[in-house]
């Protein structure tokens, strides 16, 4: 066991905690040829590297092998190699530094770390590293480097890395693998991407299969890993039991790119194959598999391997290159055999391939060729990942093929071993390396050849027959979810799809409305007679309380006076003469019925000879303005469906409104209070105290999101298609008070003053106190910050969001902020509230030093709660214009809550004014006798609202003309007082 912390046990903690603790331990392992291979590139990288400062430099300007201290460093060396570092259990030696200028304790200059790494890329850990060192190095120089070298591949590259200046990351690093050699247990055993790598591979794969870790599962990171382990699972068996299949809506969104890691369990603990969904694949008599080889330090490809099969036909081919120019010759050689076929599809596995492609086509002289081979080409791990799930720990290709009975000579065959053969064959040139690389890389395609066959068979069982289906002899089993889901919820709603067609003309003749109409009206008496009666409109039948005779003034084309009236018109296209309009008058009392029957004639200009209908008949509103406040009252304030309101006017009032005249109601309603909902936020853009507020809905197309604004007395309403908050810097450009809000991002960039809501806070630190019931860390931070905040929280009790008696919580606060600040903790759910507080800590008192600014967003909270009430009994309903002519309404309807008037009152008072209305809630308008559509008004039911009320018109006036003399005596205007435009 090392008593010491050495740079390779840090550079492996960074890279797993695992195996930083085994080496710790002095436990040794194999190295897989690529790891040697690593290992010596690295070598022969610091080798050059050293080189090239040496040459560029005089000797005496670059030292080596130095014990690093204050006084050494002073002594002002260009680069100091090889550098040792000694920090209590740390005991590095350091790749380099360098003396760049800036102020420190040395002087007018100070150093930076350097880093020698192998690869041509520069990963996330090599920058981590660079900043554990900087972190060390600042204790010898007072100053933290800003910045980083990093010497990397093959041509040995110098990278400037900027590096971060928050030092908590690299210190906690730095104490945990203290604690790391002082621990009596290892840290927990997490696979991941390094494993392919290390030298204990094999061991810690063994022990994951014993307990059945989650991170067996490839592609399953650590912090889902984590979040697993909260709710108690901690195996794949576990995981496995997770998986619900849930049967898609009517209205269901598209299918995602999402991969079920408790499905791929659920796999791997049944053996079986399950299939998510539909996959499709292309056919054709002409397929190509295909397997690329590159060398990713090099930066080329220097193997192609294909295996064609034309019409039954099976041929392999391989293009080799030597050096990176013979690049482009191999790819030319490629392109030329997969275009000399027609009608051809390419198989690929993963995206390298076509990445390949795409970069070769802007060098290549034939580009429209490979946009032919773009075209055809189809990933097969694309439909993998997301609807086929293999009982297999990862999707890669030698996993599948395994479980399929595919075999690879070496048994050590992989990506990384291949890049391990190809710097044997250029140190050696031995055939022997060639040939394994060329094996190996027809094996890659007949695997995949393999796996696409599977594809194939699971393709056509699925579109076989809809039942399920049993395992075929010699086949892997397969499990279609599909099947699970009809089985678990055989009685649905729904049309069912009937094999033969008798079956299907046997249950149509069951539907409750056929029978009563074609079967049961035969035998009985009632429903025959109900099915004999004469249907009437119930519209028609109402008597007409006002009788109005419209004539035009003057007329619309050359604006004369000299008008002929009673005009004869065609039998084709005859013009309406008597419309209908329904209104409501409330009352105190009760609700009255007002029916308005407008009559009228063509004319005819005597001057231009022109014949027209007044322009009053054609835009005559067919539901008065008390008729559509009642239905908006219902709909909005009580969340009244638009199919019951129908039902309800027919059955209170004996008025027949269509389905579609609803969504017309809404629309015109939201039209007459457009100019009311803008007034009302100019109004809160005006003060001092803004609440937002937002929340997504579901529409029949794709999602939105619907934001508040709202102050202590308006509300308003906003669809927006996405979350992004860019339109808020333009929308409150000229606001000037303090903006109360969630956590959300998007809040952050304004300029105002903020106070972020507290309650938020408060509920997020309880869920991690019910998360982390043990973490004393985590109590250390919220039992002060509860204490403080209820001492504000009772001061507000006692004399109300007052300014003068809240501030003298600022030093308190200001304390506490301050000493977490100094302070730092292990607990990684400590360390992330502590980050979270010190984010946000000048918006989360911020209530303190106005008046009246509440320290939570409840106003805005309650405003969105009302549209989720709607939203629950709408999911996937809504359309995006009608989503707003309702958030228009809504917004009144709040207002007037907020406010303590009646919504009912407003809306029947034709007030555009909310303000103006609070004044005098009592005064009525006087509601005009005859109502009209606004000019210039457009909405996808008019042109059928017009339609309909056409048709009726045609047919009131074919009746007798003593049909209103019969109805009594209704009021009766004349025509002289409607020849002025109204």
């Amino acid at each position: 066991m090392s008593t010491k912390i050495t740079q390779d046990i840090l550079e492996s903690y960074v890279f797993c905690k695992y195996k930083g603790y085994l080496q710790w331990a002095g436990e040794h392992g194999q190295l897989s040829d690529y790891a040697m291979f690593l290992t010596r590139s690295r070598d022969e990288v610091r080798h050059t590297a050293m080189a090239k400062m040496l040459a560029q430099h005089h000797q005496d300007r670059v030292v080596r092998g130095l014990l690093l201290t204050t006084a050494v460093l002073r002594q002002g060396p260009l680069f100091v190699l090889e550098a040792r570092v000694e920090d209590g259990p740390f005991c590095l030696t350091l790749d380099g530094l360098k003396q760049v200028p800036g102020v420190s304790t040395l002087g007018a200059f100070h150093y930076i770390p350097m880093l020698f790494a192998e690869g041509r890329q520069i990963r996330g850990e090599q920058r981590f590293l660079l900043e554990l060192y900087g972190l060390l190095l600042s204790r010898l120089q007072g100053r933290l480097p800003d910045s980083g070298i990093i010497w990397h591949g093959q041509a040995c590259q110098a990278t400037k890395v900027r590096l971060s200046s928050e030092l908590r990351r690299a210190a906690q690093c730095l104490r945990d693998v203290q604690e790391m050699a002082t621990a009596t247990t290892p840290p927990p055993l997490i696979l991941n991407a390094h494993c392919q790598v290390c030298e204990f591979r094999q061991r810690c794969h063994d022990q994951a299969m014993r307990e059945d870790h989650l991170s067996l599962l490839r592609g399953m990171s650590e912090k889902e890993i984590k979040q697993y382990s909260k709710k108690g699972i901690f195996t794949v068996t576990q995981l496995a039991h997770t998986f619900r299949p849930r049967r898609q809506g009517k209205r269901a969104t598209p299918p995602t790119q999402r991969h079920h890691h408790a499905l791929q369990a659920l796999a791997i603990r049944d053996q079986r194959i399950y299939v998510h969904g539909t996959p499709q694949l292309p056919h054709s008599p002409v397929r190509i598999y295909l397997d690329i080889e590159s060398n990713p330090e090099a930066g080329f490809v220097y193997l192609i391997g294909l295996i064609t099969v034309a019409h039954g036909v099976e041929t392999a081919s391989s293009f080799w290159a030597d050096h990176p120019g013979q690049e482009l010759d191999i790819f030319e050689q490629f392109v030329a055999a997969v275009t000399r076929h027609a009608n051809v599809i390419v198989f690929c596995y993963g995206g390298y391939e076509r990445a390949f492609l795409t970069r070769m086509r802007k060098v290549t002289k034939h580009p429209q060729l490979v946009d032919t081979i773009l075209n055809a080409m189809v990933n097969i791990l694309g439909l993998i990942y997301t609807q086929v799930y293999f009982p297999t720990y990862s999707n890669g290709l030698k996993d599948i093929g395994h479980y399929l009975g595919c075999s690879w000579t070496d048994p050590e065959a992989s990506g990384l071993q291949s890049i391990a053969w190809r710097m044997q064959w250029e140190a050696t040139h031995g055939a022997e390396w060639k040939q394994k690389l060329l094996t190996y890389n027809l094996e890659d395609c007949a695997g995949l050849q393999q796996v696409t066959e599977v594809l194939e068979t699971i393709i056509t069982r699925a579109s076989a027959a809809p039942l399920p289906r049993p395992d075929e002899p010699n086949s892997p089993p397969i499990t279609f979810l599909q099947d699970l889901e009809k089985l678990s919820n055989f009685h649905t709603w729904g049309k069912v799809p009937f094999v033969h067609p008798d079956y299907e003309y046997i249950n149509n003749c069951a539907y409750f409305d056929y029978q009563r109409e074609r079967v049961y009206v035969r035998t009985s008496k009632t429903l025959r007679k109900r099915k004999t009666g004469k249907k009437k409109s119930p519209n028609r039948s109402l008597r007409a309380s006002h009788d109005l005779v419209i004539v035009a003034a003057q007329c619309p084309t050359c604006q004369s006076t000299d008008l002929m009236h009673g005009v004869k018109k065609p039998v084709q296209t005859p013009k309406p003469r008597v419309k209908r309009a329904f209104d409501l008058v409330l009352t105190p009392s009760g609700i009255k019925r007002r029916i308005l029957a407008s009559r009228t004639s063509v004319h005819q200009c005597r001057t231009c000879g022109a014949e027209f209908v007044p322009d009053e008949h054609e835009r005559l509103d067919r539901h008065g303005h008390g008729l559509k406040s009642w239905a908006m009252f219902q709909h909005v304030a009580y969340r009244v469906s638009l199919e019951t309101i129908p039902k309800m006017a027919e059955e209170f009032f004996g008025i027949r409104i269509f389905r579609y005249e609803m969504h017309l109601l809404k629309a015109l309603m939201a039209h007459y209070y457009a100019t009311a909902s803008q007034q009302l936020l100019q109004h809160i853009l005006s003060g001092q105290l803004l609440h937002i507020d937002e929340t997504e809905v579901k529409l029949q197309r794709g999602k939105g999101y619907v934001w508040v604004f709202t102050n202590l007395e308006a509300v308003v309403y906003m669809y927006r298609p996405s979350r992004e908050g860019d339109f808020l810097r333009e929308l409150l450009k000229d606001f000037h008070g303090v903006v109360v809000s969630d956590f959300y991002a998007a809040y952050d960039a304004l300029g105002c003053p903020q106070q972020k809501c507290l309650i938020h806070l408060m509920r997020d630190i309880n869920q991690e106190l019910l998360a982390h019931p043990y973490d004393d860390e985590l109590k250390a931070i919220t039992h002060p910050f509860g204490g403080m905040l209820r001492a504000v929280i009772d001061t507000i009790d006692q004399h109300g969001l007052q300014q003068k008696y809240l501030v003298k919580h600022h030093n308190e606060t200001t304390h506490f902020f301050r000493s977490l600040t100094a302070q730092s903790f292990h607990s990684e759910a400590a360390e992330a509230l502590r980050a979270r507080l010190l984010k946000y800590q000048d918006k989360l008192f911020t209530f303190l030093h106005y008046d009246g600014v509440p320290w939570n967003n409840n106003n805005a909270e309650h405003a969105i709660k009302q549209f989720a009430y709607y939203r629950e009994h709408t999911p996937g309903m809504l359309r995006e214009q009608g989503l707003r002519d309702y958030l228009v309404l809504l917004s009144l309807c709040q207002t007037c809550r907020y406010r303590g008037v009646s919504f009912l009152h407003f809306l029947l008072s034709q007030a555009r004014d909310v303000d103006t209305f609070c004044e005098r809630p009592h005064q009525k308008r006087p509601s005009p006798l005859i109502e009209l559509y606004p000019e210039g008004f457009s909405h996808p039911y008019l042109v059928h609202h017009k339609k309909l009320a056409q048709r009726t018109s045609i047919s009131q006036s074919k009746s007798k003309t003593e049909t209103s003399s019969s109805e009594g005596s209704p009021e009766r205007r004349s025509a002289h007082e409607l020849s002025a435009p109204v």
